[in-house]
């Protein structure tokens, strides 16, 4: 009677995985692996094949996969306990974090609207430039506004890079977008050029050769107050540069010794808490390797970027990367920079928390992000209420709705909801158990 019941789709679906399965049992099991993925791609909300495919995965090792196919079925079914029961058998730390998150009140931000990971929310402006488009109100699980797996992008873990693991303050998106970003055959053809890019003295040293240590920049206190920022995160302590003029971010090099970089203007902008947050965010971007992600995603969104060290090294760094998308079908290059751009703008919020952390200062960090984002000459006399005056018709989810041209490190209109995005962050029981 159940099957009587089932729809045409899950039907054809559910054929397809017995076909599946039997692949999966003959002389070649990843044709049964991939024909599961297929079941999917038919039948996107069916339970059995991913929780087939979590239990394949657990099985080899593949963590990170597993828990994004946990992910994708709680968001599907919250309240199935057998499958939060699976998760913690994966990773107790996860599903411990997601119990938590779906206890606690809902994001008052992304749960209002910006539901900038359903890459069907991304509309053509009037100049035709790709925006998010703002959500209607939606329920407080913590996968609400999560973009589904796309299993059609599975590929296999290099088995010298780091399995990724959440830091503690991420953004509760954070990790599930950064997976599908990661999953794309596109994205890592453009990760394996920055990689080359990164371990060829040659093609970057001369991109810095314009910067300076603190000390010769006349900057004493930023090399003073560096380790305090790393210790904070639990971070070992990175190469610190100052590059002339103003940068909007800081600037964190992947290289072989890792290094940051900070604009030698905000010497004369900030107070020692917001360099700490500016250091935090620099420093969280050379951790579990989110320097090489964002630097590839840049790459594959193509934005024009605010300083002239980051323009340079994404001018060098494209040339290990061209004609990464010359094989792929324009619909999938449209969809993983749309995906990038998503995954960035949450990439962001973590920084900040990261900032915050450093700068155990919550004024102080709010009033670092408004100075970052403003104009060298503004930058000492910015602050977040200035800043948010700007844009204060403008309801919190629809600030989030930036184009994919518009950098979400430096665009003030962002800004200004990262600014209300840190100041409820510090409310929450997680920030309390972490400062």
């Amino acid at each position: 009677m159940a099957h009587e019941q089932e729809s045409q789709q899950r039907k054809a679906a559910r054929i397809k995985m017995k076909d599946a399965l039997r692949l999966f049992e003959g002389r070649h099991p990843e044709h049964g692996v991939d024909a599961m993925r297929e079941v999917l791609e038919l039948d996107p909300g069916f339970i059995e094949p991913r929780r087939w495919l979590a239990d394949h995965y657990h099985k080899l090792g593949q963590e990170r996969l597993a828990v994004s196919q946990y992910e994708e079925m709680l968001r599907l079914e919250p309240d199935n306990q057998e499958l939060w029961e699976g998760l913690r058998r994966v990773n107790p730390v996860v599903a411990d974090k997601l119990e938590r998150l779906r206890k606690a009140p809902p994001d008052p931000f992304l749960a209002q609207g910006v539901n900038a990971g359903d890459l069907d929310d991304f509309v053509e402006d009037d100049d035709g430039d790709l925006v998010a488009e703002a959500a209607p109100v939606t329920g407080g699980t913590p996968f609400q506004g999560a973009i589904a797996a796309n299993d059609d992008v599975f590929v296999d873990d290099e088995e010298d890079e780091p399995e990724y693991q959440p830091l503690p303050w991420e953004h509760e998106q954070d990790g599930q977008f950064r997976v599908q970003v990661e999953q794309n055959r596109g994205f890592r053809d453009v990760m394996d050029g920055c990689d080359l890019f990164w371990n060829d003295p040659q093609g970057w040293s001369h991109l810095v050769g314009q910067c300076r240590a603190p000390e010769d920049a006349h900057w004493p206190m930023l090399e003073e107050l560096f380790p305090a920022a790393a210790a904070d995160l639990h971070a070992k302590i990175p190469s610190l540069l100052v590059e002339p003029g103003h940068t909007k971010t800081p600037v964190p090099l992947p290289l072989k010794n890792p290094t940051l970089v900070v604009g030698e203007s905000l010497k004369y902008a900030l107070g020692s808490m917001e360099i700490l947050f500016v250091l935090g965010m620099g420093i969280h971007g050379l951790l579990n390797r989110n320097a090489q992600t964002i630097w590839a995603s840049q790459v594959i969104t193509e934005r024009v970027l605010d300083c002239d060290l980051r323009r340079r090294v994404m001018r060098n760094a494209s040339e290990f990367t061209m004609g990464w998308e010359q094989s792929m079908p324009r619909e999938e290059v449209a969809r993983i920079r749309k995906l990038c751009h998503a995954w960035e703008m949450r990439a962001v919020l973590s920084a900040d928390r990261a900032g915050l952390l450093a700068s155990a200062n919550l004024d102080s960090s709010l009033r670092a992000i408004a100075a970052l984002v403003g104009q060298e000459g503004d930058a000492m006399t910015a602050s977040p209420e200035k800043l948010l005056a700007q844009f204060k018709d403008v309801p919190p989810n629809e600030l989030a709705a930036i184009p994919i041209t518009h950098d979400p490190w430096t665009d003030p209109r962002y800004a200004a909801y990262r600014i209300q995005m840190l100041r409820w962050w510090a409310t929450t029981d997680e920030y309390k158990k972490l400062k």
